[in-house]
């Protein structure tokens, strides 16, 4: 028999977030997050869900209202807020090629957050970690986004002292938008750079941190194959993939 994959403690940090229940009693919540989280990690349709987590019509409908609603990246905000930004981040970005069924019907109303560039149909995750790894920002878009041009919309707010990245965010543009900031800078310079900064090599060693971030974030499946439609629910199910891998209490 399958277990819950979310631990109690973690469980009940999140509970406090969650809407409160109605006239009737709603089914165990613990074991509906955790339906939710095997969908994601197992990238299978609602339908096949474990009768363990309860009836997969029910596990899916509380999803779809609380991803509508936002509630998952509120939750992972909320615990982002307490993850030290203090000293030295990472920001980074990845590619997440479109499943066929993620583009398959038109949708002229809403922006799915996926683009074209040279790997074909792509969404881009950028993503923005502390010293130790924990992911406190990220957004999406569609792949053909420039990393500069939603850099800055990323640390926007963040009281940071220092940026590490690679060179694609090496451009002199950002460079004095982050020393106007009092931010110190950590990018090696490009190939055809005219102007030199300084780099401190050491320093930008521990950039592989935010790499190791990206592919726990990309193990499970529905992430991975980027198939879902709506960008509100791709949203939903890196959030809770955050929370579940990042904030565990245990």
């Amino acid at each position: 028999m399958e277990t819950p994959l979310i631990n109690r403690k973690l469980y009940n940090r999140i509970r406090r977030h969650l809407p409160a229940q109605k006239s009737r009693r709603r089914f165990n919540d613990r074991l509906v997050i955790s339906g939710m989280l095997w969908i994601i990690l197992s990238g299978s349709a609602w339908r096949q869900l474990p009768e363990i987590y309860g009836k997969w019509k029910t596990v899916y409908s509380r999803f779809r209202r609380w991803s509508k609603s936002g509630l998952w990246e509120k939750i992972f905000k909320i615990f982002a807020k307490r993850v030290n930004k203090r000293n030295n981040c990472m920001i980074d970005s990845t590619y997440l090629k479109a499943h066929r069924t993620a583009s398959s019907c038109a949708c002229k109303d809403k922006d799915r957050k996926i683009g074209t560039s040279k790997g074909g149909k792509t969404t881009k995750l950028h993503l923005l970690c502390n010293e130790e790894g924990i992911p406190f920002n990220f957004l999406l878009t569609g792949g053909e986004v420039s990393d500069i041009k939603e850099a800055i919309n990323l640390l926007a707010s963040f009281p940071i002292q220092g940026l590490i990245a690679d060179k694609a965010y090496g451009s002199k543009t950002l460079r004095e938008e982050l020393g106007r900031r009092g931010i110190k800078v950590c990018i090696p310079l490009k190939i055809n750079a005219k102007t030199t900064y300084p780099f401190d090599k050491k320093l930008y060693k521990i950039r592989h941190k935010i790499e190791n971030v990206f592919a726990r974030i990309k193990d499970p499946k529905s992430i991975a194959l980027r198939m879902c439609r709506c960008a509100h629910t791709f949203i939903s199910f890196i959030s809770l993939t955050i929370i579940q891998k990042f904030f565990n209490a245990d």
